[in-house]
């Protein structure tokens, strides 16, 4: 519930001046897209319109007849980063297609045959789910023929569907729902609690994501000032590796929900005042106590609300930053206990670096000092995921990339927490391979700190000595392979390697920095080095080879790549749990 305001002190000189050097810095790192791009971005947003008008009619036509096309209309909404006015250059826009209850999101929409979508089909049932495009009268087949659609891709079975798209060298996400309305009015309000009625689960958070969006403006008392700070804690959290909503890090919403909190807190802060207080209220913040904008409140209409006291599911989450609008849900689910410690390390770092930058001892530069994720370990875990097409690789990238989490998720309880994962936010492609048929993750392993052993979490850690995790790493391929696009061409092929086995493409400076490092004098860079190998030694020292079960001072096990589902039996068990703790997951999101 929002709180009375800690300050309502206005902006000193000082402060101001500051902000201006902090606007500077953002515009240095190319956070303002030029009104060119700009301009692009709304052509496309009116033609990708105009297409969704032609096609509701037609499928209406077909549908109902030609009387009731007439006054068939399609409703276009945005949200995500471009509706809250803090797209970079770039970034992807995200976009809702709201239609009337006689159009079909699997067959009109994604324009599958084999599945009507609806509870009981035969086909879904069967587990018969057709490619994208085979209804050729699909909105999927007609923007498949726009001449500037340069990629499309239908992703029908994430937690959120959509069709993946690049119109005019512009990255759209478009989402559907389909009202219990036989015409959609013009200016549909999405913020009336009854249109989720008779609404699935993916429409439901389909929609939430553009309620949020819109709720947020209403919450936060300066607007400017708001966009300003979440510009700035987004590129932060890219710089510092933790911008990943899908690997329990922060994502957009959760940033906009934190920094909307901070200036409900401190109301007439300048931006850099209203920066330097989102590291001290985050960094001080006893988590799980949960985030709230605004109170719960539960609209009578069956929708799961996040309640930890009539929900027990609720409980087990760590660092709950609920959405404003109703249904209120958590929207940091993913969030594991290591990448919670992450956080808070780097909540911890950035509030001392404001400190610093506030007494005039340093600069702004020094909060967005980028990391470099392949000095922090020694140990690593590669995933390596192939397939046979750019499009397959797409669809299957995404899917293993968004169930990442579960593997750290393993790890962490077949260790009893003694392991702590650093999950890598980018995505990686090896030069000397075919780009368009792999892709590989990373992440990084050493020993958790006892702090985090001792977490209620966990049960004490036992006696033994040794980590063994083939079978967290074997739970997972089983889950990726219950993909139900899955093929025979797309594999996925978990491994384990020291530091010093990594390909030289992630471990080789970049042209860049190979001509600064030549320019230094070659006394302070073997003083550098000395540093870091000393710190790097210092830190995990007690880790190294490659084992499928190792003793402690070894490093992770080397895990062998095997097809899921090949030793069934007795883990079986594991899977589902682990799947319906997936499914329970996914209901909490936003």
């Amino acid at each position: 519930m929002s709180a009375q305001p800690i300050s309502t002190a206005g902006p000193t000189e000082e402060d101001l001046k500051r902000s201006e050097e902090l606007q500077e810095v953002a515009r240095g790192f190319g956070l303002y897209e030029p009104e060119e791009e700009s301009r692009r971005r709304e052509e496309v947003l009116g033609r990708l319109y105009e297409i969704l008008q032609r096609w509701i009619k037609a499928t209406t036509e077909r549908n109902m007849g030609a009387d009731f096309a007439q006054e068939a209309h399609v409703e276009l909404f945005t949200f995500g980063s471009y509706r809250l006015g803090v797209h970079t250059p770039g970034s992807d826009l995200d976009t809702l297609c709201i239609g009337p209850r006689h159009v079909s999101r699997d067959r009109d929409f994604f324009g599958r045959m084999g599945s009507t979508g609806e509870v009981g089909d035969p086909a879904t049932a069967g587990g018969v789910l057709n490619l994208c495009g085979e209804n050729k009268e699909s909105l999927y087949c007609l923007l498949e023929g726009v001449e500037d659609v340069e990629t499309i891709v239908g992703v029908p079975e994430a937690i959120v569907p959509e069709i993946k798209m690049v119109f005019l060298g512009v990255e759209i996400d478009l989402a559907f729902v389909s009202l219990e309305l036989d015409v959609i009015p013009r200016g549909v309000d999405v913020m009336k609690p009854t249109i989720f009625r008779n609404l699935d689960d993916a429409s439901t958070k389909s929609l939430n994501g553009v309620r949020v969006a819109a709720y947020l403006f209403d919450l936060v008392p300066n607007v400017e000032s708001f966009r300003q700070v979440l510009r700035c804690i987004k590129l932060w959290s890219k710089v510092r590796g933790v911008y990943s909503n899908v690997l329990g890090f922060l994502g957009g919403i959760n940033m906009a929900i934190l920094v909307a909190r901070v200036c409900q807190l401190y109301p007439n802060a300048a931006p850099s005042t209203l920066l330097q207080k989102f590291f001290t209220v985050w960094d001080m913040w006893k988590w799980p106590s949960p985030v709230l904008l605004a109170p719960i409140v539960d609209e009578g209409l069956g929708l799961k609300i996040w309640d930890p006291r009539r929900n027990p599911i609720d409980k087990r989450d760590l660092m709950p930053i609920i959405t404003p609008t109703y249904p209120c849900q958590n929207s940091t689910y993913n969030v594991t206990v290591s990448t919670l410690h992450i956080m808070k390390q780097e909540l911890s770092n950035a509030s001392r670096v404001c400190a610093s930058v506030a007494k005039g001892e340093e600069k702004w530069d020094k909060l967005f000092e980028r990391v470099d994720f392949f000095k922090l370990h020694k140990n690593f875990l590669q995933i390596k995921v192939t397939a046979a097409s750019a499009e397959e690789l797409k669809k299957w990238s995404g899917f293993v990339f968004s169930r990442l989490r579960k593997m750290i998720e393993q790890i962490e309880d077949c260790t009893a927490g003694t392991l702590h994962i650093h999950p890598c936010t980018e995505e990686f492609q090896d030069p000397g391979l075919d780009a368009s048929t792999h892709c590989l993750y990373y992440m990084g392993l050493k020993k958790a700190p006892k702090d985090l052993i001792r977490t209620r979490m966990y049960a004490p850690q036992s006696t033994g000595k040794s980590f063994d995790l083939n079978a967290a790493v074997d739970i997972f391929r089983r889950i990726l392979y219950n993909f139900k696009e899955h093929t025979p061409t797309m594999d996925c092929f978990v491994s384990s390697m020291k530091h010093k086995d990594l390909p030289s493409f992630l471990t080789e400076p970049k042209k860049e920095e190979k001509k600064g490092e030549e320019e230094k004098k070659v006394g302070n860079e073997n003083g550098e080095d000395g540093k870091e190998n000393g710190e790097d030694g210092k830190e995990n020292g007690e880790s190294g080879a490659k084992r499928p079960r190792t003793e402690e001072g070894e490093g992770p096990p080397a895990l062998e790549s095997k097809r899921g589902g090949e030793e069934d039996g007795e883990k079986q068990p594991e899977v589902k749990r682990a799947r319906a703790e997936e499914k329970e997951g996914a209901n909490g999101s936003a």
